[in-house]
């Protein structure tokens, strides 16, 4: 894991489809994939939209089968859901960002030094969607042990 920055920014909503899931967080790759065939069924990639993970419990006081989070694709051309997909607004505002390079085995470290660094500097956390963006691969995507350039957003009271 590479940490490459770590600052506070005034984030705008990002407007989403989005699959929901329950159970492990581990577990949405799933989602991801199913609305990563979506979007291809539909040619939505050639317009560049991000992708985010939304996480709305907190894994150290929610049993892992009840865990909450949701698999986004930005909508960037206003395409209805798909079956047993949502629109969902990823919340904007003050956010603490710490950019990072990942394996997909080391997303818990990526988050547990991103805790750190944030209550580190005494921020104090809000009730607003706590997300993953990710920006791109580092490597061929086709490598499963790649690492991807992700932003870890911590919304700040």
């Amino acid at each position: 894991m590479k940490i490459n920055s770590s600052e506070i920014k005034n984030l705008n909503p990002i407007n989403t489809i989005a699959i929901s899931h329950i159970g492990a967080y581990a577990g949405i790759a799933g989602a991801f994939e199913k609305l990563a065939a979506w979007a291809g069924a539909n040619n939505l990639w050639a317009a560049s939209p991000r992708m985010a993970g939304v996480y709305n419990d907190d894994p150290m006081q929610t049993p892992a089968e009840k865990l909450r989070s949701d698999a986004c694709l930005e909508n960037i051309s206003g395409i209805e859901p798909g079956e047993g997909m949502k629109h969902y607004t990823i919340s904007g505002g003050k956010y603490f960002v710490m950019q990072v390079e990942v394996t997909m085995s080391e997303y818990g470290e990526a988050w547990k030094k991103a805790d750190e660094a944030f209550l580190e500097k005494g921020y104090e956390n809000d009730m607003r969607d706590h997300y993953e963006l990710y920006l791109g691969c580092a490597g061929d995507t086709q490598d499963a042990d790649a690492p991807w350039i992700v932003e870890i957003c911590i919304p700040v009271k």
